[in-house]
């Protein structure tokens, strides 16, 4: 990674990009993250997971039920603090960017990555590191919001790179993973909240307003989506009775879930 790049990253490691634990958040962020995390806890039974660029940490408790053993890193010491704080010494935890893994080759089953793929500036570099980590028939799973869903931000001025289903399949494949397809917060059946305030959210990013600073997305946030919330520190708890992902085509453009799921099996 070139230096300027190594610290635009540094700079996108703070609220801005991730769901912070204690932080005000809107119910459907919270749904999101949720549901991300119960599709990852499916591949995670006894394997040796790592969750890569793990933010505060609020899906790990989920992981570890299942899971034999889970790492996790962060490009972020007060991220990790924080997940310290969340849940002591428990999960092994490693500064680490995420397209230079500190683990040896061949010692990972599942390797995650979950709504950060496009904060990278290099994607490539990533998928060669979770493939040398991984053992044979291992698995990257990466969730990435669906650049192919009508209510998409295409302006967020953080992003090195957009995807749908189509483009995470075709990047798995280039890297010598065989992908499967998901996806969770269908969009074709809005709150009637969301369907009055979604004209107003497409005009904003047609013209570029989508605001940049915490302050100002919290306040659109309570404008569409009402009473905002604590973001919890652990949602193992939340995680029981939730939809479940939809299985959606590698192959073709998915127009109505918000966030795309790709499972990528190493062969």
């Amino acid at each position: 990674m070139h230096a300027t790049d190594t610290a635009r990253a540094r700079r996108l490691i703070g609220p801005a990009i991730t769901d912070v634990a204690g932080e005000p958040a809107g119910q459907t962020q919270i749904d999101r993250l949720v549901a991300r995390y119960q599709w990852t806890s499916g591949y995670c039974h006894d394997r040796i997971v790592l969750e890569v660029a793990c933010g505060t940490g609020q899906g790990l408790g989920l992981l570890r039920r299942s899971a034999k053993v889970v790492f996790a890193c962060d490009l972020s010491e007060d991220n990790l603090k924080t997940v310290r704080t969340t849940y002591g010494s428990a999960i092994p935890l490693a500064l680490a960017d995420a397209q230079r893994l500190p683990f040896a080759d061949a010692t990972v089953d599942v390797v995650t990555l979950l709504e950060t793929i496009y904060f990278l500036p290099s994607a490539t570099e990533f998928l060669a590191d979770a493939r040398r980590i991984l053992k044979p028939g291992g698995c990257v799973l990466i969730s990435a919001i669906n650049k192919d869903c009508p209510d998409f931000n295409p302006n967020h001025p953080l992003y090195f790179e957009r995807y749908g289903a189509m483009g995470l399949s075709a990047l798995l494949r280039r890297h010598g993973f065989a992908p499967e397809c998901f996806g969770i917060i269908p969009m074709n059946a809005p709150s009637a909240r969301s369907r009055v305030f979604k004209p107003l959210k497409q005009l904003a990013v047609r013209l570029n307003l989508i605001p940049e600073s915490m302050q100002a997305r919290r306040l659109m946030k309570r404008i569409v989506f009402g009473r905002l919330q604590s973001m919890p520190r652990d949602i193992a708890s939340l995680a029981a009775h939730r939809e479940s992902a939809t299985p959606i085509s590698a192959d073709e453009p998915d127009r109505i879930h918000q966030v795309i799921l790709c499972a990528g099996r190493r062969t």
